[in-house]
């Protein structure tokens, strides 16, 4: 692809991955049209083409300063260049952490035998408190790094005059999980499995002698529990393989679905049948114990939704799009027309 670009072309793509996306479209019209208007008067006065370009972008100036004038940067705490990963990595911490908070928590509220009212609402207060500090923690990082980042990049040449010749080549950006996904991904499997270990010697629950409680049915480890493992390692697997590849594959993807729902259908009918909770900790009597109660249904509802965005996710692939770049059908700009480019 390298190749076939413009300088034109890199610095509208430099301009646009700064901005919000639904201003790229208008900003990548407006300033084609203002570099080709540019470079065509430079031309008439005798310029050559490559000339009238390089000179029409070099005038324009850095592209992130031109960028952060179009996006109004400073009223933004995350920059759209980064936004994308800041909501990633705060969908990804929620969907992990807090329902791991919430289901605790109720489940300390179900061994003290609290009503079902209290033992559904109580822990939402705590919940919502956790998700509060998960944002405003998310956000400063990226607002911290966003600034910091922006800030070599703009500052690094501020002795020296920015030229066309620092513009980047357009990079590629798959829709596919990259590698950080994958670590990202591994690192929180290996915390599920950590956590389902240890909650068998460390509980939240203690029975009335002060020895802990597990909160998973002991029974489960006897074959269901190692399953679900492995298909979580599984994941791990075709997702690095996803990672390798570069692109959407749908037979990956069908891979991906049967593994969800490997693991989804037979979730649900534990939790139907209530052997997913250990009966100890409302001593064998109660919702934890009773097949079909709201506890079983608040688990096939949770994995209702699990299995519906990883299938969402499986099943989201799309050709590669150039990083940050509005790019529609096109011909050469207006300025190298002449030049025959």
């Amino acid at each position: 692809m390298s190749g076939t670009q413009t300088l034109t072309d890199r610095y509208v793509a430099a301009v646009t991955r700064r901005v919000s996306e639904r201003q790229r479209a208008d900003i990548e019209r407006e300033l084609r049209a203002e570099i080709g208007d540019d470079a065509d008067a430079r031309a008439e006065r005798g310029a050559t083409p490559e000339e009238a370009e390089y000179a029409a972008l070099a005038e324009l100036g850095a592209p992130a300063r031109l960028a952060a004038r179009y996006a109004h940067r400073s009223l933004a705490l995350v920059g759209p260049e980064s936004f994308p990963d800041y909501v990633r990595a705060l969908r990804g911490l929620c969907l992990t952490v807090l329902p791991v908070v919430y289901v605790v928590l109720a489940l300390v509220d179900v061994a003290h035998g609290e009503d079902v009212w209290v033992t559904v609402f109580r822990p939402l207060g705590t919940t919502l408190t956790v998700a509060m500090y998960l944002a405003v923690g998310v956000t400063a990082l990226f607002a911290a790094v966003d600034r910091t980042v922006a800030g070599v990049r703009e500052g690094a040449g501020a002795g020296d005059a920015w030229t066309p010749d620092q513009l980047p080549l357009i990079e590629v950006r798959r829709t596919v999980p990259g590698w950080s996904d994958v670590i990202g991904t591994g690192a929180k499997t290996a915390l599920v499995i950590a956590l389902l270990v240890a909650e068998r010697w460390i509980s939240p629950v203690g029975d009335a002698a002060g020895r802990p409680v597990p909160v998973i049915a002991p029974a489960l480890w006897h074959g269901w529990v190692p399953y679900f493992l492995c298909l979580a390692v599984l994941g791990v697997v075709l997702q690095a393989v996803n990672a390798r590849i570069g692109r959407w594959s749908p037979v990956n993807a069908v891979l991906g679905t049967v593994l969800t729902l490997a693991g989804a259908a037979p979730l649900a009918g534990l939790f139907w049948e209530a052997r997913v909770f250990n009966h100890a900790l409302s001593h064998g009597a109660g919702a934890l114990a009773a097949q079909g109660s709201w506890v079983s249904w608040l688990g096939i509802l949770f994995a209702a939704l699990v299995t519906v965005a990883r299938l969402t996710e499986a099943w989201r692939g799309r050709p590669d799009r150039v990083t940050g770049a509005y790019v529609p059908d096109r011909g050469p700009s207006r300025g190298l027309r002449s030049g025959g480019r």
